[in-house]
């Protein structure tokens, strides 16, 4: 269309006027990430520049990478004067935040080549999803104060937002003649428990790929499940694609259509993937957390930045993960069986397959052996006994379960949906995965 052009060529026209930046990393991000390239020259400047101007790394070897301790949220935080760079303070910087409603709330500065390296990043990762620049689409998520676009930005992006605080039938069905209805939507962007209310609606309507005008669903922060892709391609017909990306990093790695193996972003991160009780890296096929270095930040280095997410190792090359299988969510959301066993909530996303007929369900673990299950539409279904039962196959005989009725099950104020809830701590970190 004549205004996707126009929007387009707006961009690139004035990245050209600011120095092409954007131009330049976009170029280096596709050859490096289709040629397969490690960005190994990146990772050895940004190890030099860590240990040359800032207090927290000077000690390190920037040689080794693996010399280097792992940093969480929580030690950037109470660090912050030691990890930031002398050569930025007092420049320009692009402040990023998250709203911590998973976790602790964060702010980062990048430094200006790093957002340049986003913006480019972002319109290549966008492309590989179907999504070219300046085309229109819809961002379903909380909308506030805080990241709410105004009516330019939402003009100059091509954005329609639709804010999911409330996500009842009422604005269920005004998104579903929204995709039907043109001026077309080329494609939408949204949590994943998000897209399942939406096409668990459109299903219960009947609704096929004929009826729809949307190249592409992308999901990003909590990944779908392969029951929900089926879905999505059955109702919608469009592409379906995971993506893998934090508010203080950006693109870290995203899937291809209806497939649930994450390709790495290589170009712009090293990515490991460490035991969960040790630093030690984990093998093949195996659940580790997700560490990674961000290659671009030069004002505050992030290196060896244990995210506090879990993944399973898919591919490694040179200590650099460069494929991840199914993306296994937050730390901070797994549930322990009555035997201390771990299990995540992509876990529990596999055990509640078999429930298709319900809206929404939510675990919490309320002590060593103390379980509530929160369901929504279970009734006329399913009974209590049959969820017990199940669960105690999961769980352990022991487990006493308690199983409550509710009419829905609040969002975050970010919008995301927590399908898992622990309120136990365990004794011991060894804790081993199921």
């Amino acid at each position: 269309m004549f205004g996707d052009l126009v929007r387009r060529t707006g961009f690139w026209t004035l990245d050209l006027i600011r120095g092409g930046a954007v131009r330049a990393h976009y170029k280096e991000t596709k050859s490096s990430i289709e040629n397969g390239d490690l960005n190994t020259k990146q990772l050895n400047l940004l190890l030099k520049h860590a240990t040359a101007t800032t207090e927290f790394y000077k000690d390190f070897d920037p040689n080794d990478i693996n010399t280097f301790p792992i940093i969480s949220k929580q030690e950037i935080k109470e660090r912050w004067d030691e990890l930031y760079s002398s050569q930025y303070r007092g420049k320009p910087v692009h402040h990023m935040s998250t709203s911590g409603s998973t976790g602790t709330p964060f702010v980062i500065d990048w430094d200006m080549n790093k957002r340049s390296r986003q913006l480019a990043e972002l319109i290549y990762f966008n492309e590989l999803a179907g999504q070219r620049l300046g085309q229109p689409y819809i961002y379903f998520r909380v909308w506030n104060d805080r990241n709410r676009k105004s009516k330019r930005e939402q003009w100059m992006q091509n954005l329609t937002a639709i804010d999911i605080f409330h996500l009842d039938d009422a604005l269920l069905e005004e998104i579903r003649q929204r995709l039907k209805t043109r001026p077309y939507v080329n494609s939408c962007l949204a949590y994943g428990s998000t897209y399942e209310h939406i096409v668990k609606y459109l299903s219960s309507k009947g609704d096929t790929p004929d009826m729809f005008h949307v190249n592409s669903f992308v999901s990003g922060s909590d990944a779908l499940s392969m029951e929900i892709k089926k879905l999505i391609k059955q109702t919608v017909g469009c592409n379906v694609i995971d993506r893998y990306s934090n508010e203080e990093n950006g693109f870290i790695a995203q899937t291809g259509d209806f497939s649930d193996e994450f390709n790495v972003n290589i170009a712009g991160f090293r990515v490991e993937l460490l035991e969960q009780e040790s630093n030690k890296p984990v093998k093949i096929g195996e659940l580790g957390r997700i560490v990674i270095t961000d290659l671009y930040n030069f004002a505050v280095p992030l290196i060896r930045y244990d995210t506090g997410d879990l993944a399973i190792k898919a591919e490694e090359r040179d200590g650099w993960t460069t494929k991840l299988k199914t993306i296994q969510g937050r730390r901070v959301d797994v549930t322990y069986d009555t035997k201390g066993n771990l299990l995540t909530s992509h876990t529990w996303g596999v055990y509640m397959r078999k429930y298709d007929k319900l809206k929404q369900f939510q675990f919490i673990q309320e002590d060593a052996k103390k379980y509530t299950l929160k369901v929504n539409g279970a009734e006329g279904f399913y009974s209590d006994e049959e969820f017990i039962e199940h669960l105690k196959s999961v769980l352990g005989d022991d487990a006493e379960i308690t199983i409550e009725h509710v009419t829905g099950i609040p969002t975050l104020a970010s919008g995301k949906f927590k399908r898992t809830i622990c309120l136990y701590t365990p004794p011991t970190e060894n804790s081993k995965h199921t």
